[in-house]
């Protein structure tokens, strides 16, 4: 597996980043319109899932006798468990039945085959970033332009999240401690030197944090931390390694703060690096 072999951190830069749809959709922001973190900037509808069933497998006939058991038509709503096909006649409660696996509805009948559809879902793009849009791909997405502090770390998991910078150690060379985690990190990102203990991250989980960034973390850990429900960004790499005194100067003095992380890596085409960028406010832009 290949990692960067260097951390990027800037103090103060401009960036932009691109948002894009994962289908066509509509986009609704124009250019020059200031954005938020939560905003909806694009949505698009993704198609369900589709299930086969296989009818004579259920019901235990052969394929050419499914087609007469069939209860359903293409395009009825069904609802999970309901029974699509089974023998007819005062006795054919006590057999085999064919059974929904899902809601949704007939999509097509093949022989001894139903597929059903479950509905379609409303995906919303949010701008994820505080910044202006600068660039609008109709139908696809935009550019978000913003200010601000980044680092970019040389690993990461659990895709993007936001919350205020809480630091739990004083010095990059300490490492995360359980008692550390309490209440009050609950929704923030929680900073130290390095994570050394599973019981960190199994604390972490239990006060529902935003994300965590450590300077790095046993090697063993790396599947635990891949599972995790929110991001985590790691900025020196794997082993005991406590963060550069760069990174966490700069995340201490932005303790208290709004901080985006996207914690996902993408090191073939595409590369994409996991990072956190802390947006300056309004009043604070030149």
């Amino acid at each position: 597996m290949y990692y960067p072999m260097e951390t990027r951190i800037t103090a103060l830069t401009t960036i932009r980043r691109e948002r894009l749809l994962p289908a066509p959709g509509q986009v609704l922001v124009g250019v020059g319109e200031t954005v938020g973190p939560d905003d909806v900037v694009a949505r698009c509808q993704l198609p369900g899932d589709v299930r086969v069933v296989d009818v004579s497998r259920a019901l235990g006939i052969r394929r050419e006798r499914a087609a007469k058991y069939v209860r359903k038509e293409v395009g009825d709503a069904v609802q999970a468990n309901e029974v699509l096909a089974a023998p007819g006649g005062p006795f054919g409660r006590l057999r085999k039945s064919c059974r929904s696996p899902i809601d949704g509805q007939i999509g097509e009948i093949r022989g001894n085959l139903i597929l059903v559809e479950s509905p379609a879902t409303t995906f919303e793009l949010r701008a994820h970033i505080m910044g202006r849009v600068t660039h609008v791909m109709p139908n696809r997405g935009v550019v978000i332009s913003a200010s601000g502090t980044l680092i970019q770390g040389v690993w990461g998991s659990g895709g993007e999240a936001g919350g205020v910078l809480k630091m739990l150690v004083d010095s990059p060379q300490k490492p995360l401690r359980p008692r550390a985690i309490d209440v009050s990190c609950h929704g923030t990102v929680v900073v130290g030197g390095w994570i050394m203990d599973q019981r960190v991250v199994e604390q972490a989980v239990e006060a529902k944090v935003r994300g965590i960034i450590a300077g790095g973390a046993r090697t063993d850990l790396c599947p635990l931390l891949e599972s995790l429900p929110f991001p985590v960004l790691i900025t020196e790499g794997f082993g005991s390694l406590p963060m550069s005194q760069q990174a966490f100067s700069l995340l201490n003095a932005n303790a208290g703060r709004e901080a985006m992380l996207s914690a996902d890596t993408q090191t073939r085409l595409g590369a994409r690096r996991p990072e956190v960028l802390i947006p300056l406010r309004a009043d604070e832009e030149m």
